[in-house]
This record gives C-alpha cells, sequence and structure tokens, in this order.
C-alpha cells in the first residue's frame, strides 16, 4: 500500500491529542515517541509511553490507565486518518521460538513477539527506571 503524504504529521497529532487529553493522569507519564516504517506499511508504527518508576508502570496498569491510553491513541490516530487497518491483526507465519528480545520484562517481550507474529501498530509501555537499570539510561540501547 502507498501513501501519497506522510503519516508522521497524523501521528504527531494524534500524539499530541492524547497527550493533552492524559495531561493530568496520575500516574503520569513522562515521555512518549514513535518510530517505525510506517510511510511502507502503517501497521509498522510503534509508539511507547515512559513513566517515571516501575511502580508508576504498575499502578498505570493495575488501574486500567495504560489500557485507557492505548485506545485513546488507537482512536485518535483513526480520527486524524491513520488507516485503521493498521490496529487489525493480520497473522504473520512468523516462528517465535527463534526471536530473542534482550532488556525488557516477560510482558514486554511476549507483547512485541505478539506484535511481530501478529503485524499490526503497537503502543507500549515502559520506564525511565527500566531504561536506566537495563541501560545506564542509553535510550538507543535499551530500544534495539
Amino acid at each position: 500500500m502507498f501513501f501519497h503524504r506522510s503519516l508522521k504529521k497524523t501521528i504527531q497529532k494524534a500524539l499530541k491529542k492524547t497527550v493533552d487529553e492524559f495531561s493530568n493522569c496520575v500516574p503520569h507519564f513522562v515521555d512518549y515517541f514513535f518510530y517505525g516504517a510506517y510511510d511502507i506499511g502503517p501497521e509498522n508504527l510503534v509508539i511507547w509511553f515512559l513513566f517515571e518508576t516501575d511502580n508508576d508502570l504498575k499502578n498505570a496498569r493495575d488501574s486500567g490507565l495504560c489500557d485507557r491510553i492505548t485506545s485513546t491513541v488507537i482512536a485518535n490516530l483513526i480520527a486524524e486518518g491513520y488507516p485503521k487497518e493498521a490496529f487489525t491483526h493480520i497473522t504473520k507465519n512468523v516462528t517465535t521460538d527463534r526471536i530473542r528480545v534482550v532488556n525488557a520484562t516477560q510482558e514486554q517481550a511476549q507483547s512485541i513477539i505478539d506484535a511481530i507474529a501478529n503485524r499490526q501498530a503497537h503502543v507500549s509501555f515502559t520506564t525511565k527506571e527500566d531504561i536506566d537499570k537495563k541501560a545506564n539510561g542509553d535510550y538507543h540501547l535499551y530500544f534495539q
């Protein structure tokens, strides 16, 4: 599928809207970013939200905040014109026993493997604390 305009502005607008909607949430995420080959295929989008501490992330997951952020991001992306097909599971023939995820919790690793096997745009969460512990604060090293 070829797109005539970059999806980057669409993603930026949707994320800004999401960030504004959750500006008063507790616990509060402290950073977010996105990457991927989304202009080649919109399912190749990865969005990360970062909380300060592992405990903040646990509280956000336990309270359903992460689920609400995920569904809001997806709704905002679609409302801004991002192809909704990017969020449907397109199961690929992937041999997951040969995939190795490093510097991730078991839950993060399974989420990443599921996203690969079920090609779709992906929203994930981590913490600055985890990045500091596992990659000495180096985002590039942590997310590779």
